[in-house]
């Protein structure tokens, strides 16, 4: 796999670097290491592609990739300092807060001759008590956003596959191999000439049936497609072309 750097990949999507990071992770991309230097990350060339076809955008050739200046600071560097900052900013905030309060506290009051009566501790409201303990109850993780496959024509005039874990797909649609793999998916989001939708595979129904399913202008659409051992491109592109008729 050839090396892209996170600088050189933002700049030939368009796109700044915390941007890309947010799509690798929603694709769920793994990292790639530089081949020299392991410290330093980026993504694959063929993920770069990915990417590129999953958000819709055209690759900037390399010759027309303007270089990066030596005097001015690389993206990741720019964001470590502005976090820096940041957090620099929310110090001298609190360090102002707690001279102003500080200053804003009466004086304490000379201790009286007579000593004072010991006054026996108050028991804890059994509120306070379950407060506490709700306090102290750490929060669930938030559960990871699920991303399914896609099937969508390309810019090169062909469908391509691309797996949300694994990538680009080497499978060419309406052959054995394409069948095989639609047998075994859940639901794809399939964007094609005419339109787009979201299948779902229908277990229960003999022969694994499809439907596609649409929302369109706060109204939901489904459409029965068909086995698996039919579902080819142009049941599907049928289907998009059908969905899209509703928006007229």
């Amino acid at each position: 796999m050839t090396f892209v750097s996170f600088a050189e990949a933002a700049r030939r999507l368009g796109i700044d670097v915390k941007t890309l990071h947010r799509w690798r992770a929603d694709a769920q991309l793994a990292l790639q290491c530089h081949p020299d230097d392991g410290r330093k990350k980026g993504v694959s060339d063929e993920h770069l592609h990915v990417l590129a076809h999953l958000h819709q955008r055209s690759l900037t050739p390399l010759s027309q990739v303007p270089p990066v200046s030596a005097a001015s600071p690389v993206p990741e560097q720019l964001s470590v300092l502005q976090t820096q900052i940041a957090a620099l900013q929310g110090q001298v905030a609190d360090l102002t807060s707690l001279i102003i309060q500080h200053r804003s506290e009466p004086a304490i009051p000379a201790a009286s001759a007579k000593p004072s009566r010991t006054r026996k501790p108050t028991a804890e409201a059994p509120h306070s008590r379950r407060t506490a303990s709700a306090t102290t109850k750490t929060k669930m993780p938030a559960k990871p956003v699920h991303v399914i496959p896609r099937v969508e024509y390309g810019q090169e005039g062909h469908y391509v596959v691309i797996c949300p874990k694994k990538g680009l797909l080497p499978l060419e649609p309406d052959t054995p191999e394409w069948f095989a793999w639609v047998a075994k998916q859940d639901s794809f989001r399939f964007v094609g000439k005419m339109g787009h939708f979201t299948a779902h595979h229908e277990w229960r129904v003999p022969k694994g049936a499809w439907r596609a399913h649409r929302h369109i202008r706060n109204q939901s659409y489904t459409l029965r497609l068909a086995p698996n051992h039919e579902l080819t491109i142009a049941v599907l592109e049928q289907a998009a072309e059908t969905l899209q008729a509703h928006l007229r």
